[in-house]
């Protein structure tokens, strides 16, 4: 027996706030993108191996996956000796790391999730697969996302709270696109710099979050179940500047380099409305009317000597989330 699984990548626009004492901690505003995606291989083994890439990530998360299962007592009958069966895995597709687009979330997930479906237990809640491999303490996003795709608003978690609460969850219009650019060759923070950096930074002010909140809730949300990409573009534009001037402190200004800037200055320029950092960058995303728009704004920007060489893709929004399938080995 093995499963597959695919998970989408995960777009962040921006946290409502940091860590509070009282109140909800962190909530935000983010979307799950069909590429780059992480799929991997899981099967039973009589030894622990892993191939290809962040494989050993792959199977430290799969040891505490099965470590929490034997700690909450989920044991399926025949599943365990004394100790958990080893595993298998393939890391067939993986999601490039400290990009911006929730790598290290979405390896985690899938491999709880097929660690599940492995050994037939029951689909598990985002709750339940992030306490399994210690995801989403900060921003739930590419919790919820794994299991629904789609455009996820988040409230965040007070502090008895595992995981910040899903306000609402929007279908993306298919015919929309995404262009990713690697604007930097610098990476995005992750770790003990991320961690370093979140104990840096001041509050965010009350009227910076309420400002958020209601651009998510009153613009960015309705704009796109009313299928309205210039609405929808610029106020997520707001939104992630907004966001991102909340981390000015560390990153020096609402994004996180220069090169950054410039590419999100000259996206705008071309006429693009919905463009910004995701997460810590270096990606940045820039939405288009459809596939022949997206050809159009990409084929200018590689006409222009400053984005020669840099890295573009176009993909579209995930409205499904992440898939699992099951084979006799």
């Amino acid at each position: 027996m093995s499963v597959t699984i695919s998970t989408p990548s995960r777009l962040h626009f921006g946290l409502l706030r940091f860590e509070q004492t009282d109140g909800p901690s962190f909530g935000g505003l983010g979307m799950m993108i069909a590429e780059p995606r992480c799929t991997l291989r899981l099967a039973t083994s009589t030894e622990w191996q892993a191939t290809g890439p962040d494989a050993e990530r792959a199977l430290a998360h799969a040891r505490q996956s099965l470590e929490h299962l034997v700690a909450a007592g989920q044991r399926p009958a025949g599943a365990y000796q004394q100790t958990p069966q080893a595993l298998h895995i393939e890391v067939l597709d993986s999601i490039p790391p400290h990009q911006g687009l929730g790598s290290g979330t979405q390896l985690a997930l899938a491999v709880a999730a097929g660690v599940r479906s492995l050994y037939d237990l029951a689909p598990a809640s985002a709750e339940d697969l992030a306490a399994m491999v210690g995801r989403g303490r900060r921003s739930a996003i590419g919790c919820h996302g794994f299991l629904q795709g789609g455009l996820l608003y988040e409230l965040g978690s007070l502090p008895n709270e595992p995981l910040g609460r899903l306000a609402q969850r929007v279908e993306v219009p298919a015919e929309w696109r995404v262009i990713l650019v690697a604007a930097s060759t610098s990476a995005g923070l992750s770790g003990e710099p991320e961690v370093s950096a979140f104990g840096q930074l001041p509050p965010v002010p009350a009227a910076t979050t309420a400002r958020l909140a209601q651009l998510a809730e009153q613009s960015i949300l309705p704009a796109t179940w009313n299928r309205d990409l210039t609405s929808f573009g610029e106020a997520l534009f707001e939104y992630g500047r907004l966001a991102g001037e909340c981390f000015a402190s560390v990153q020096g200004g609402p994004y996180a380099s220069a090169e950054i800037a410039a590419c999100v200055e000259t996206l705008r320029s071309l006429g693009v409305r919905g463009v910004g950092q995701s997460s810590w960058g270096p990606t940045v995303f820039a939405f288009a009317a459809d596939e022949a728009h997206a050809d159009e704004i990409v084929t200018r920007m590689r006409a222009m000597t400053a984005w020669q060489g840099h890295a573009m893709q176009i993909t579209r929004a995930d409205n499904r989330g992440a898939t699992i399938d099951s084979a006799a080995v």
